[in-house]
């Protein structure tokens, strides 16, 4: 959310909760200073965060990078099937004739 201060970036947890009266769930959104030693989080940024000793009066977590997730779908830019696009096809045919 904000790293603008030396060794601290502000980060915002969202989760849903539902409503004391209405039942409905909602967002609730909670603010927490994490320690960043070495200043390598940006805003936008998905991080954790750890639980640690306190470092100041407001910082008791540390931030580290989220590991990438896999997913189950492959990627399309590195599935090489080896078929020739349809022009190509024409092309062969072309020059075999």
């Amino acid at each position: 959310m904000c790293a603008t201060n030396d060794k601290t970036v502000s980060v915002e947890v969202t989760r849903l909760a539902p409503h004391p009266k209405y039942k409905k769930r909602i967002r609730m959104k909670k603010k927490y200073q994490a320690h960043d030693p070495e200043n390598v989080f940006n805003v936008g940024d998905v991080v954790q965060l750890l639980k640690i000793r306190p470092i100041s009066k407001n910082k008791t977590f540390l931030a580290v990078p989220v590991p990438a997730r896999i997913s189950g779908k492959p990627d399309n830019s590195s599935v090489d099937l080896d078929i020739p696009l349809q022009s190509e096809q024409e092309e062969q045919t072309q020059t075999q004739a």
